[in-house]
């Protein structure tokens, strides 16, 4: 056994760069495990439809063409084993498919584990009528009884543990439906080490590592807060961890590609979606980020270590959608002198004359977006964007019929109307619920490739990264103005979204800011920034090992017809909070 564990994701979401895993193991081919993240909670109502269409269907089927990319590597000897969560509604559909395309590619005899189990959507529809004590929604408390009929899919987080037996049994590739994110990189580890169901450090250690690579380059530059600093940021190299026995790792990329791994990079990516710092929770281990040590190690090399674990919790959180009527936005842009005024007319227009013809909406906003002109030479201008929601169709069908009369009956300077009237589509909701985990039984299925003889490629030589001295770090801090003006002067962020809720993880730039910030950022000062635009409370949860905070902003993503869905700008938008 290897005293260290090299780990890369080469996948983010379903929509990321479809050519990274074949790039990536062509500059470290001797990768032990490659993992990819398909599923977003949306995706499985997206995979429910397609299903419904072609009963062949329910997974993403550009991960076949990934596998596809993937067959010279392993017919030219190489070993990287492949995780990914791509089975989606039909992991042994998913499997069959990639065994073809294997095939086809004259591949190597490969062995294919198909991890399912997850889907309790029969379950709980079963349970509901009999006891509405279950299945409550963790943002409101509401009874699944109001959505039982209207549920499209249900899936409960899986573990690492199918994982890790599926490499027992020799596969070479995995796909799962919905297990959790960091899961994939835990199985590796907990096949790989050996580590009993109950080390709870290692597994805590190795959930970390997860969670830094899971969202692929956002741990090497992407969607950083100094990303404008971020070398060949069109070139961003995905995430590689070296995990140890212990559990504690270091975070890297590829020699020779885009980005970086900094300090600031790993604290952001930690900080990221995490609720409370110190209960963390994943189906293998409860997790505290309180503990944890952040050293820069140069060359995009940064260690992690002490994270702390406990008991896995007793439950599984279950990702459910379900029908909730129909919906459609449309924009248009407005160029000219009280643009963002004449945009706001404008979608006040809409939203009355849907009523005037006898509709109501259950929901609607209207959006200014911009309102600078792109020139100091020329006029203002904005993106008007109205989005609405109603319980049936012929609601929101109104609505697209009266956004493009603004073209010629709405102000001057209207324009960006090419794609004609807004599309109405079903509005599929998120249920976020937890199941007890002895409901849920995870199986694993295994199947194996044939392979006819074709020339065999030459595998490229190993990365050399581990004989390139080390330098010492660059000092990649930013040094606050003399007189910092706003938050964006002394701190980075980073946000997104759980439920009807938002996370805004804040680094200071400097330790030595942290007190200033402990004292000033306070939960009551954030949760006032943002009532303007839902928010019903903030809570904060301190980390003073990483000189950070967490902030959750109740319900301000209960809208989620607007732009910023999944939350992912609050971070740059608690940026510009202007010091007193």
């Amino acid at each position: 056994m290897k005293s260290t564990v090299r780990i890369g994701n080469a996948q983010a979401f379903w929509g990321d760069r479809s050519d990274a895993a074949a790039e990536l193991l062509a500059q470290e081919p001797e990768l032990d495990y490659l993992t990819m993240d398909y599923l977003a909670e949306v995706s499985m109502s997206i995979l429910a439809a397609q299903r419904e269409r072609d009963p062949s269907a329910g997974y993403p089927k550009d991960f076949v063409e990934v596998v596809r990319s993937l067959a010279p590597y392993w017919t030219a000897g190489g070993r990287c084993r492949l995780i990914a969560n791509a089975g989606g509604l039909n992991p042994r559909g998913c499997a069959k498919a990639c065994a073809a395309t294997l095939e086809a590619s004259h591949c190597r005899p490969m062995t294919i584990a198909v991890v399912s189990g997850d889907d309790v959507l029969a379950q709980i529809q079963s349970d509901a009528p009999i006891d509405a004590s279950q299945y409550r929604n963790l943002d409101s408390g509401g009874s699944i009884r109001e959505v039982a009929g209207r549920l499209v899919t249900a899936n409960a987080y899986i573990g690492s543990a199918p994982i890790a037996k599926a490499l027992a049994d020799g596969a070479d590739i995995i796909i799962t439906g919905r297990v959790a994110d960091p899961s994939l990189t835990v199985g590796a580890c907990l096949h790989h080490f050996g580590w009993k169901h109950d080390d709870w450090d290692r597994l805590a250690g190795a959930t970390v590592a997860g969670h830094l690579i899971e969202c692929g380059t956002q741990v090497t530059g992407g969607i950083s807060t100094d990303w404008l600093e971020v070398p060949d940021s069109g070139h961003i190299g995905f995430p590689i961890v070296e995990v140890s026995a212990d559990g504690s790792c270091t975070v890297t990329k590829p020699l020779g590609t885009g980005g970086t791994v900094t300090e600031g990079t790993v604290k952001e990516q930690l900080v990221y979606e995490i609720g409370d710092p110190d209960s963390y929770l994943s189906p293998d281990v409860t997790v505290s980020f309180l503990s944890l040590k952040v050293q820069e190690l140069g060359n995009d090399r940064v260690r992690v270590s002490g994270a702390k674990g406990r008991e896995a919790p007793k439950t599984l959180k279950v990702s459910a959608t379900y029908r909730d009527g129909y919906w459609a936005a449309g924009t248009l842009t407005i160029i000219g002198h009280d643009a963002r005024q004449k945009a706001q007319r404008c979608g006040e227009i809409v939203l009355a004359r849907v009523r005037e013809a006898g509709h109501e909406l259950r929901e609607s906003v209207i959006e200014c977006i911009g309102g600078e002109s792109a020139h100091s030479s020329s006029p203002e201008q904005t993106v008007l964007r109205i989005a609405v929601s109603a319980p049936t169709s012929a609601a929101v069908e109104r609505f697209s019929k009266e956004l493009m009369p603004l073209i010629t009956a709405g102000p001057p300077g209207t324009t960006g109307y090419a794609e004609g009237r807004p599309r109405v589509h079903s509005l599929i909701r998120y249920w976020p619920c937890l199941i007890p985990r002895d409901a849920v039984m995870p199986e694993v299925e295994v199947l194996t490739t044939t392979c006819t003889s074709s020339p065999v490629p030459k595998l490229p030589p190993s990365n050399a990264r581990a004989r390139r001295p080390a330098t010492p770090a660059a000092d990649t801090q930013i040094r606050p103005l003399a007189a910092p003006r706003s938050l964006a002067d002394i701190a980075r962020t980073r946000s997104g979204d759980k439920g009807s809720s938002s996370n805004i993880g804040v680094i200071a730039r400097r330790a030595e800011d942290y007190e200033f910030l402990k004292t000033w950022l306070t939960a009551e000062r954030v949760g006032d920034f943002f009532k303007p635009m839902g928010a019903t409370s903030a809570v904060r949860y301190e980390m003073p090992n990483l000189s950070a905070f967490n902030f959750v902003l109740k319900d301000i993503l209960s809208n989620s017809l607007r732009t910023d869905a999944q939350g992912k700008a609050l971070g740059q938008t608690l940026l510009a909070m202007p010091f007193e």
